[in-house]
């Protein structure tokens, strides 16, 4: 196009000549090159990073009990779980804040790990599917062995109206040994809990040892998060041994099972 005009005449016939250009554009044009910079945006929103820290980081030795939290730098509603590894395994799965091994408030307890060295993992995954993770290398120390008189395997009979709903009736069966004490209700579920012997005669019963995920359950057989520990005191004559009580109750129909005369086996 050839510009006859002189002077101010040509500035204003290339003005309009760039607007009806302009305006002649497809709007699909333009439409598409919006969606094309929101995509990329979303894209590179999606895969930023995050990271999750361990309470076990830079741990190198392992007492018998210790507090184990995942700690993830996203928002508790961006973050779909968080996975508690042993030696590759998983071991516990929380979906919920605080990110806890072995139920809220509880603890990773060791005394059923092989004494030496092991892995400790966490893995946080993301509500949009990205993860991150820790690692750290620590080792267990030996587990103490219970009180001579206790160790071994026990038996308990209950009948409906002694088990009340704290558990089915029949027979309950109870091993004690470095790992904890296990008791099995007569439909064979079970729980694993942490036992201290605080002084000759007397026992704190302190929680659930969680040992694999939470399906199916072995922890807390008759409590409910946290747990509270509950003390007992036990003494032996021949084959029976004999709980009871020593404190608040604090955990629905753990005592009723517990508390009582048991036959060693």
């Amino acid at each position: 196009m050839r510009f006859l005009l002189g002077g101010r005449g040509r500035l204003v016939a290339f003005l309009a000549f760039v607007l009806a250009a302009l305006a002649a554009l497809p709007a699909a044009f333009v439409a598409g090159s919006s969606a094309v910079i929101s995509r990329s945006v979303a894209a590179e929103g999606a895969g930023q990073s995050f990271e999750v820290t361990s309470t076990l980081d830079r741990k190198k030795v392992l007492p018998h009990r210790i507090r184990w939290l995942g700690l993830p730098s996203l928002a508790p509603a961006k973050v779909a779980e968080v996975d508690f590894l042993i030696d590759g395994k998983t071991r516990w799965v929380e979906h919920h804040a605080p990110y806890t091994y072995g139920y809220d408030g509880n603890y990773l307890v060791t005394s059923w790990l092989k004494p030496g060295l092991h892995t400790f993992a966490v893995q946080a995954i993301s509500t949009d599917h990205r993860r991150a993770s820790t690692s750290t290398a620590a080792r267990v120390s030996p587990a103490s062995p219970p009180p001579a008189a206790l160790a071994g395997s026990w038996k308990r009979m209950l009948t409906k109206a002694e088990a009340g709903n704290a558990g089915p009736a029949g027979l309950w069966r109870l091993t004690v040994n470095k790992i904890g004490w296990r008791f099995r209700d007569p439909n064979g579920r079970g729980a694993l809990v942490d036992v201290a012997y605080l002084s000759r005669g007397l026992l704190e019963a302190r929680g659930g040892i969680a040992t694999k995920n939470r399906s199916p359950q072995e922890g807390d057989l008759w409590c409910e998060e946290p747990f509270q520990p509950v003390r007992y005191r036990w003494s032996v004559k021949g084959d029976v041994l004999t709980l009871t009580l020593a404190g608040p109750k604090r955990c629905d129909g753990q005592s009723v099972i517990v508390a009582g005369e048991w036959t060693h086996e």
